[in-house]
Protein backbone atom coordinates (compact mmCIF):
# COMPACT_ATOMS: atom_id res chain seq x y z
CA UNK A 1 0.00 0.00 0.00
CA UNK A 2 1.37 3.48 -0.76
CA UNK A 3 -1.49 4.66 2.08
CA UNK A 4 -0.96 4.32 6.06
CA UNK A 5 -4.28 3.24 6.43
CA UNK A 6 -7.03 1.84 4.51
CA UNK A 7 -10.25 -0.74 5.13
CA UNK A 8 -10.54 -3.92 3.32
CA UNK A 9 -13.94 -5.97 3.08
CA UNK A 10 -13.43 -9.87 1.66
CA UNK A 11 -16.04 -11.98 0.26
CA UNK A 12 -17.04 -15.47 -0.34
CA UNK A 13 -19.33 -16.16 -3.43
CA UNK A 14 -20.32 -19.26 -4.39
CA UNK A 15 -20.19 -18.81 -8.48
CA UNK A 16 -22.92 -21.37 -10.24
CA UNK A 17 -21.87 -22.91 -13.31
CA UNK A 18 -24.81 -19.97 -14.88
CA UNK A 19 -22.60 -17.26 -13.46
CA UNK A 20 -24.81 -16.65 -11.16
CA UNK A 21 -22.60 -15.44 -7.75
CA UNK A 22 -24.45 -16.33 -4.15
CA UNK A 23 -22.84 -14.77 -1.47
CA UNK A 24 -21.69 -16.92 1.31
CA UNK A 25 -19.70 -14.74 3.73
CA UNK A 26 -17.64 -11.73 4.33
CA UNK A 27 -15.41 -9.93 6.74
CA UNK A 28 -14.18 -6.92 7.36
CA UNK A 29 -10.49 -5.38 8.52
CA UNK A 30 -8.82 -1.84 8.91
CA UNK A 31 -5.13 -2.30 8.00
CA UNK A 32 -3.99 -0.32 11.05
CA UNK A 33 -5.45 -3.31 13.52
CA UNK A 34 -3.87 -6.24 10.88
CA UNK A 35 -1.95 -7.58 14.00
CA UNK A 36 -4.19 -6.64 17.26
CA UNK A 37 -7.53 -4.63 17.91
CA UNK A 38 -6.38 -3.22 20.84
CA UNK A 39 -3.28 -1.38 19.60
CA UNK A 40 -3.10 0.13 15.86
CA UNK A 41 -0.17 0.23 13.74
CA UNK A 42 0.01 2.18 10.77
CA UNK A 43 1.26 0.98 7.38
CA UNK A 44 4.65 1.68 6.12
CA UNK A 45 4.56 2.86 2.32
CA UNK A 46 5.91 -0.08 0.55
CA UNK A 47 6.14 -2.72 2.71
CA UNK A 48 4.72 -6.03 2.30
CA UNK A 49 2.15 -6.97 5.90
CA UNK A 50 0.28 -10.17 6.03
CA UNK A 51 -3.50 -9.75 6.39
CA UNK A 52 -5.40 -12.38 8.03
CA UNK A 53 -9.34 -12.49 8.28
CA UNK A 54 -10.10 -14.13 10.81
CA UNK A 55 -14.04 -13.35 11.70
CA UNK A 56 -15.83 -14.66 8.69
CA UNK A 57 -19.78 -15.20 9.81
CA UNK A 58 -20.34 -19.18 9.86
CA UNK A 59 -22.16 -21.13 7.00
CA UNK A 60 -23.40 -24.16 5.84
CA UNK A 61 -23.53 -24.95 2.53
CA UNK A 62 -23.09 -27.57 -0.53
CA UNK A 63 -21.83 -25.69 -3.21
CA UNK A 64 -23.46 -26.99 -6.39
CA UNK A 65 -21.49 -29.27 -8.79
CA UNK A 66 -19.34 -27.43 -11.14
CA UNK A 67 -19.71 -24.12 -8.83
CA UNK A 68 -16.47 -22.48 -7.90
CA UNK A 69 -15.72 -20.22 -4.94
CA UNK A 70 -14.94 -16.78 -5.87
CA UNK A 71 -13.10 -14.40 -3.03
CA UNK A 72 -13.53 -10.87 -3.51
CA UNK A 73 -11.16 -8.51 -1.90
CA UNK A 74 -12.55 -4.55 -1.98
CA UNK A 75 -11.73 -0.77 -0.33
CA UNK A 76 -15.46 -0.75 0.56
CA UNK A 77 -16.61 2.98 0.43
CA UNK A 78 -20.92 2.56 1.52
CA UNK A 79 -22.94 4.46 3.58
CA UNK A 80 -23.17 1.14 5.79
CA UNK A 81 -19.56 1.43 7.18
CA UNK A 82 -17.02 4.73 8.88
CA UNK A 83 -15.66 6.41 5.95
CA UNK A 84 -12.01 5.54 6.17
CA UNK A 85 -10.16 8.32 4.22
CA UNK A 86 -6.64 6.75 3.92
CA UNK A 87 -4.72 9.59 6.12
CA UNK A 88 -3.84 7.40 9.01
CA UNK A 89 -5.43 10.23 11.08
CA UNK A 90 -7.97 9.60 13.65
CA UNK A 91 -11.13 8.01 11.19
CA UNK A 92 -13.89 9.70 13.22
CA UNK A 93 -12.32 13.52 12.38
CA UNK A 94 -11.37 13.08 8.90
CA UNK A 95 -13.03 14.34 6.38
CA UNK A 96 -12.93 14.71 2.27
CA UNK A 97 -9.91 17.26 2.43
CA UNK A 98 -8.13 14.00 4.58
CA UNK A 99 -8.71 11.22 1.57
CA UNK A 100 -6.08 10.09 -0.33
CA UNK A 101 -5.95 7.53 -3.17
CA UNK A 102 -5.11 3.54 -1.46
CA UNK A 103 -2.86 1.70 -4.55
CA UNK A 104 -2.56 -1.79 -3.20
CA UNK A 105 -0.52 -4.88 -4.52
CA UNK A 106 -1.90 -8.61 -3.43
CA UNK A 107 0.80 -10.70 -4.29
CA UNK A 108 0.22 -14.11 -4.74
CA UNK A 109 3.51 -16.11 -5.07
CA UNK A 110 5.49 -18.34 -3.32
CA UNK A 111 7.31 -15.83 -1.30
CA UNK A 112 3.90 -14.35 -0.27
CA UNK A 113 1.22 -17.05 -0.81
CA UNK A 114 -2.23 -16.25 -0.58
CA UNK A 115 -5.05 -18.57 0.12
CA UNK A 116 -8.32 -19.56 1.44
CA UNK A 117 -9.12 -21.77 3.98
CA UNK A 118 -12.22 -23.83 4.20
CA UNK A 119 -13.25 -26.30 6.18
CA UNK A 120 -15.32 -28.96 4.26
CA UNK A 121 -17.50 -31.63 5.63
CA UNK A 122 -18.47 -34.81 3.05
Amino acid sequence: MDVPDTDFQVSVYEIQQDGTGILLTEDLMRARYRDSLKQEKLVKAGEVNHYEFKSFLFFSRRIAKGSCLRLFLRCPNTPDLQKNYNSGGIVANETAKDARKANITLYQDSKYPSYLELPVVK
